[in-house]
């Protein structure tokens, strides 16, 4: 498990940047930003005695992803280019909200963004 100051680093492979379609895109964000605060969610969950098993984490990220699509009045299951920048615009001030260091969030954002220039 990681300490609360470490942050893991999620790297877009090359394979995942083939093939893209929006949906792949969005699916990529979930997982990075799973990568980037699970232990976030993780610890919450923990300290509110809460189900914190992996598939509980990973329904937490989905949902906080999703809740980003919403707020910004974009369809989690029809993202589109531009909505796919804004939500990872406002899921990077939410990590920042939460304490995670700036070079961290642009790391991700920099890494979702390879995904998002490709799209047409």
């Amino acid at each position: 498990m990681e300490n609360k100051d470490n942050f893991a680093k999620w790297e877009i492979e090359e394979q995942q940047l083939k093939d893209l379609t929006p949906v792949k895109v969005r699916d990529l964000i979930v997982e990075c930003f799973y990568v980037a605060q699970g232990g976030t969610f993780r610890r919450v969950k923990e300290k509110i005695n809460m189900p914190h098993a992996e598939k509980d984490v990973i329904d937490s990220v989905i949902g906080a992803v999703r809740m980003a699509f919403k707020e910004r009045g974009a369809d989690f299951n029809h993202p589109t280019k531009e909505s796919l920048s804004m939500v990872i615009k406002a899921l990077g001030s939410r990590a920042a909200a939460w304490g995670t260091p700036p070079d961290i969030i642009e790391h991700h954002m920099a890494q979702v963004r390879k995904a998002i220039e490709r799209l047409e």
